[in-house]
């Protein structure tokens, strides 16, 4: 990413982060002092981690930030601009507010699930946003199979266009959605890997699975083996995330509080060990799957050699 493009976006990072505090400040009146400080933590920890990731040159922690404040900067707006317009201050608890709020979701009818099903999409193409901030809203307002169906159409739709863009647009396009460094690395890989690792690359947390998708887009990999993969892969991610976020499996009452938590905390963990053993999982895989590949090569080479030489013999 080049300096300009950076300073601008921290420029844009700032004025966001603005939003989320004047937002919050004049227009979530009736909200508790505890979504406000959540709000105005936000606001702060964006602007610090952006400033930072800004100076040592973290350009995928810099991106990654910017979507995230962006995302929020929004999600805060349209609640502050739908507590103004309907009154949602008068609810005396945010618990009321936030019922409200999903019956008002609910009345934009095919609306909503049209911007529900475009979010998935952007967020395969152009925003990696983490997956619980994708499907699980979607599963609080419209039920987890509603949700689940429109994401996984969402989710496969966008995983086309992100091929097609790597198939028809070429190289420049995806370095500049993905980083040099990660489409050097992954067209590395799925060129001389090839299918399994795209399979297990959907499959494990590990990996950007979107921006693999991208990728794809430039490697050999036939149009038929990756939709397939999608088809087959996603939808059953996408279920897990509806269903549990939901609460139709675990409650968010009683006996499923300490097991959230041990989930949150699980995942919390899973977050830091894959941002720091991401490059070793990646090379342990490529290793394994370049060894047996070879001992296969190893064992056709071996028949051949037994066949000829019974040929010989004979």
């Amino acid at each position: 990413m080049k300096k300009t493009q950076k300073i601008i976006l921290l420029c844009i990072n700032i004025l966001l982060c603005a939003l989320i505090a004047v937002c919050t400040s004049f227009f979530m009146q009736g909200w508790s002092l505890t979504v406000k400080i959540v709000c105005y933590c936000v606001a702060g920890v964006g602007l610090i981690f952006e400033t930072v990731t800004f100076f040592i040159k973290k350009d995928a922690l810099f991106k990654s930030g910017f979507i995230l404040v962006a995302l929020v900067a929004i999600v805060v707006a349209f609640i502050a601009i739908i507590t103004a317009t309907f009154s949602l201050g008068d609810y005396p608890t945010d618990a009321e507010k936030t019922e409200r709020l999903i019956e008002i979701i609910q009345s934009f009818g095919v609306w909503g699930y049209l911007i529900y099903f475009l979010i998935q999409v952007l967020q395969v193409v152009i925003l990696p946003l983490p997956a619980a901030v994708c499907y699980i809203p979607g599963s609080l307002i419209w039920g987890p199979l509603t949700a689940t169906l429109i994401a996984s159409a969402g989710v496969i739709v966008g995983s086309v266009i992100a091929y097609l863009i790597g198939k028809f647009c070429g190289k420049p396009v995806v370095v500049w959605i993905a980083g040099k460094e990660a489409t050097e690395k992954y067209t590395n890989i799925l060129s001389k890997k090839g299918k399994i690792l795209f399979l297990m690359m959907q499959i494990l947390p590990f990996f950007p699975d979107d921006i693999i998708c991208i990728v794809a887009g430039l490697t050999c990999m036939n149009f038929a083996f990756f939709i397939a993969t999608i088809v087959i892969v996603r939808p059953v991610i996408i279920a897990m995330y509806c269903y549990l976020g939901s609460g139709t499996i675990i409650p968010f009452s009683g006996w499923g509080i300490p097991v959230w938590i041990a989930i949150f905390a699980v995942c919390i963990i899973l977050a830091v060990l894959s941002f720091k053993y991401q490059d070793r999982v990646e090379s342990w895989l490529v290793k394994k799957f370049k060894r047996n590949k070879g001992a296969k090569a190893d064992d056709e080479e071996s028949e051949q050699k037994d066949d000829n030489d019974k040929t010989e013999d004979t």
